[in-house]
């Protein structure tokens, strides 16, 4: 299921956070790359980013939402 985005002017960090919370917090890392619509060479820095930031844990194929905004 690919949910869009409404917001044209929407970060990538919120867009991967949006995503995360609409699908129960966590998702596959291919399922995400997917909805987002987004090649590894893009995604991976957001996501390490966000990761940094607390926002989200890495964990092998697993993306987890780790606090809400």
């Amino acid at each position: 299921m690919i949910l869009e985005m409404t917001d044209p002017f929407q970060s990538p960090q919120d867009r991967v956070l949006w995503l995360l919370a609409h699908h129960g917090g966590k998702m596959k890392r291919s399922r995400l790359r997917a909805a987002i619509k987004m090649r590894d060479a893009y995604l991976n820095p957001i996501l390490g980013e966000l990761e940094r930031e607390g926002r989200i844990k890495i964990s092998g194929d697993i993306i987890t939402l780790e606090k809400m905004i």
